[in-house]
């Protein structure tokens, strides 16, 4: 019983700092130059569409493919609280070293879909594989200046080398630190699966791409296929919050060495950020307050039938 009393007020205690936070991020936000940002979009015309649909694609078959890695790891949801459990990692943006995960591991727990251990471990996988294909992207666009038709191969040798990296690193590895069995990186699916990871970073890159392309400068699609997934991922990696900084110091970076202006690099960067990061945190929070609604619910629905079944 206190152990129950005192997760529930963890929870509750976690959930206010993650509204903190994210209150916090967006009041950066809106003293930001997003008005300049709105302003892109607003003049944008059949450019803003084709990023929405590049988001969207991008957005579920990220979400079909952390169905099925979770599903490997024991998670078993219905799709459309899977969807709003995986939706719910968006309310978590903000906050540093990829800790957003845990929010969506936690949603698995609260709908009764799955434990902790198992629904953090899927994750963790995810992101080994995210990196796996960002390196193979990168190999693949190098590729393709030098011999376009070896790109296919160029990325499948970079992923197949990196599962059989991982392969040997568990094996290296203690068993009680080992989360993830060895047979989990030979299998074929797992390959595939990092294969449609990739095809997701080309649909960030081609947003990217989009954005900019009408910009003073020398980018090709190409090379957003490298700029665009490699500064989300070390933007990622320097453990700030949702990167915000450092993505777009790096974003900007990039784009100098292309030649872009400095005044219309802000102004692309912005409009990137706008779409691909800061939209997506208010819908976050409306797929995890309904997953604490379905969790409510469901837990009044256990308590009434333990209450039915002690009287008779």
């Amino acid at each position: 019983m206190k152990r129950k009393f005192g997760a529930r007020y963890a929870r509750l205690a976690a959930f206010l700092l993650l509204a903190a936070v994210s209150a916090y991020g967006v009041s950066v936000f809106f003293f930001g130059d997003w008005r300049e940002a709105l302003l892109y979009w607003r003049r944008g015309g059949s450019v803003v569409a084709i990023v929405i649909v590049l988001r969207l694609l991008d957005l579920f078959l990220d979400a079909a493919i952390w169905y099925r890695v979770q599903w490997d790891f024991g998670a078993r949801l219905p799709w459309r609280q899977g969807f709003l459990a995986y939706m719910s990692v968006y309310a978590g943006l903000l906050l540093p070293a990829q800790l957003g995960r845990v929010v969506r591991a936690d949603a698995i727990v609260r709908l009764g879909a799955g434990g902790f251990r198992g629904a953090i471990t899927a994750e963790l996988a995810l992101m080994v594989l995210s990196g796996i294909a960002a390196l193979a992207l990168l190999a693949g666009a190098i590729t393709y200046v030098a011999v376009p038709w070896l790109v296919p191969l160029a990325t499948a040798v970079v992923v197949f080398a990196m599962l059989f990296f991982f392969d040997w690193v568990t094996v290296l590895l203690p068993k009680k630190l080992a989360a993830i069995p060895r047979t989990y990186w030979r299998r074929p699916a797992t390959f595939l699966m990092a294969a449609l990871i990739t095809v997701g970073w080309m649909l960030v890159g081609t947003s990217f791409y989009m954005v900019v392309r009408d910009l003073p400068g020398n980018l090709q699609l190409w090379q957003a296929w490298i700029i665009a997934p490699a500064n989300l991922v070390l933007g990622a990696g320097t453990g700030l919050p949702g990167g915000i900084g450092a993505v777009e110091a790096l974003l900007g970076v990039s784009l100098s060495i292309l030649e872009v202006p400095p005044a219309h690099m802000a102004f692309a960067v912005g409009a990137f950020r706008l779409l691909t990061f800061w939209i997506w945190i208010p819908l976050g929070w409306i797929a995890l307050l309904w997953v604490n609604r379905i969790a409510r619910r469901r837990a009044r629905d256990a308590a009434t039938s333990g209450e039915v079944g002690d009287a008779s």
